[in-house]
């Protein structure tokens, strides 16, 4: 008979978070020899629990519990913790996407497009143990840059069925109060999604009034949501690959790291519900957008100029003081911006890469990613991509 380790998978299956996890832990077991998996279908609300009488060798588990952290540490099994809650910290390793990082990455999305009105919704259920250090991270970058952070935290529980009515009430009074237009973030997706959905009912158009954006990159909240939501990826299969190589190391008798592991975010996912720019200067906005739309295209200074009827020296002017960059500067931080996401998410070479985000010739995209980045857009894609 084929041995190899025996190891339970408690995160819930339903999100697009927790299958990609899954897909991550299962790609190092296949690296790395057959590993025998327990894994169940579990909702995001459900109650994680270690199974009856199960012997194995390993776990990697969503820890939202103390009860689920006791029974691990009871256990005496090697456990990995990839969630955002610490409990059972000082028995259990921990391996998760890095929080504060994903909220100062949210709070630079909105300031590039403008906003000085910005705005957090919190977890919809109460979380016990839990410290929010990502909406934390996000209002400490807007206030960093000078501006007030709204907050929306609600106290109803979503299992109660009569909840939803009264919380998309208290919901969208406190969207109305909002000054506007205002980038907001959510805690994750599904708030997200309900945020726009609240705006509809609210009559607030989304991105014009109210920019939402979300996380986990949840592609059922994503198709739902309308318009379609913007979102931070925070690399689920990475946390998942990285969990897995940290549970083996353990399982071949290695102490428990003593410190956990915070995976880097891979970048935002941008859709219809931030496409928009928070600038007053009707010109500067023209220009703006015009830069966005046509970067790709290998468009100069110049080309914006033409467009919106501006001196040059006018036109800098506008730049700097409004948005403390250059135009050419604009023009590359957006060609650099789609290269990164071309990157992530295709599989393409790098001069078509170059070609498609408005190189002439790959060394000067090269040359130009290094210097905006610090990194070439290699070992940019090995770097987010992991192993």
């Amino acid at each position: 008979m084929a041995k190899g380790p025996r190891v339970a998978i408690l995160v819930e299956t339903s999100t697009s978070w927790g299958t990609q996890l899954v897909q991550g832990i299962a790609s190092y077991a296949h690296e790395q020899g057959p590993w025998f998996f327990y894994l169940e279908p579990r909702g995001r609300y459900e109650r994680l629990r270690l199974p009856t009488d199960w012997d194995g060798d390993g776990i990697i588990a969503r820890v939202t519990t103390e009860t689920l952290a006791d029974e691990i540490i009871a256990s005496s099994i090697p456990a990995v913790n990839v969630s955002w809650y610490g409990f059972g910290a000082q028995a259990i390793a921990r391996c998760t996407v890095d929080e504060s990082l994903s909220g100062r990455l949210a709070a630079a999305h909105f300031l590039e497009r403008g906003f000085v009105h910005f705005a957090y919704c919190g977890a919809l259920l109460p979380r016990p143990g839990y410290s929010d250090r990502f909406g934390q991270s996000f209002c400490d970058a807007v206030r960093a840059a000078s501006f007030d952070c709204f907050i929306h935290r609600p106290q109803m529980s979503i299992r109660d069925p009569r909840a939803w009515p009264a919380q998309l009430t208290d919901l969208c009074g406190w969207l109305e109060g909002l000054p506007k237009p205002v980038g907001l973030l959510a805690w994750n997706d599904v708030r997200g999604r309900q945020v726009t959905e609240a705006c509809q009912y609210a009559g607030i158009p989304v991105p014009e009034k109210v920019a939402v954006l979300g996380a986990e990159n949840d592609e059922l909240m994503r198709a739902v949501s309308s318009p379609p939501l913007s979102s931070i990826d925070v690399s689920a299969k990475r946390v998942g690959y990285e969990a897995a190589q940290m549970l083996a190391g353990m399982m071949h008798g290695k102490k428990r790291p003593p410190e956990p592991i915070f995976v880097e975010p891979r970048g935002i996912v941008s859709r219809q519900s931030t496409d928009t720019l928070a600038i007053a200067d009707s010109e500067l906005a023209a220009a703006l957008r015009f830069v966005r739309e046509n970067a790709h295209r290998g468009i100069r200074v110049s080309d914006v100029v033409a467009h919106v009827h501006l001196s040059r020296r006018v036109l800098e002017q506008k730049f700097k003081q409004l948005l403390g960059r250059l135009p050419a500067a604009e023009i590359r931080r957006v060609r650099i911006d789609l290269a990164q996401r071309m990157l992530m998410e295709t599989e393409l070479a790098m001069p078509q890469i170059a070609s498609a985000c408005g190189f002439q010739q790959p060394e000067v995209f090269t040359r130009t990613f290094r210097r905006e980045t610090g990194q070439t857009p290699t070992s940019f894609r090995r770097h987010v991509r992991g192993r």
